[in-house]
């Protein structure tokens, strides 16, 4: 049984070198950081977003039963039979991050006097922010054209503020945070 333990011990004081040694560098080594940590490091932060300056939108008219995809600027608008889309911003998260789209839109109907739809709509979670009419639905295929090269970084918000058509850009970029929050 002494030998036994003996045996075990001398066992076990051998793997913790070994793992001792897989895990401590020898200090002779001046090799750079390995590819996983140059890696790790290079990834944007979780909450980047890049601009794009296109919104691609799909508008499903219901009573035809046919979809219609409009590319509108950001910054201009669209028409559809008695809809008005404006796009004030698209954005797309890095390659690095799970894939998502997200613009902000503003959808009017002239036929109706109703408050205009305002909000962010993301590829990802078409249903976090849903236009509805009686006739139409539309959704976001995604943004379109040259990535731009100056991230956006969302950062949180203190307060939950009830959502609004933002002023500028500082507001528009709080926006889509209150949307990424109320989606979790």
């Amino acid at each position: 049984m002494k030998k036994l333990f003996l045996v075990s011990l001398f066992a076990l004081s051998g793997i913790v070198r070994i793992s001792a040694y897989a895990v401590t560098p020898d200090a002779s080594d001046t090799s750079k950081p390995s590819d996983a940590n140059k890696q790790q490091a290079a990834l944007p932060p979780v909450d980047t977003w890049y601009s794009q300056p296109k919104a691609v939108v799909r508008v499903l008219n219901k009573l035809e039963s046919s979809v219609t995809t409009l590319t509108i600027p950001v910054g201009g608008n669209a028409q559809y039979k008695t809809l008005t889309i404006a796009v004030k911003n698209c954005v797309v998260r890095p390659t690095t991050a799970s894939p998502d789209s997200a613009a902000f839109v503003t959808v009017t109907d002239s036929q109706l006097s109703t408050n205009p739809f305002s909000a962010w709509i993301f590829v990802a979670e078409p249903g976090a922010s849903v236009f509805e009419h009686p006739l139409y639905n539309v959704s976001l295929s995604g943004c379109a054209g040259e990535i731009s090269s100056k991230p956006l970084e969302v950062k949180p918000t203190t307060s939950q503020s009830e959502q609004k058509e933002p002023a500028n850009q500082n507001d528009l970029e709080q926006s889509l945070e209150h949307s990424i929050q109320s989606q979790h």
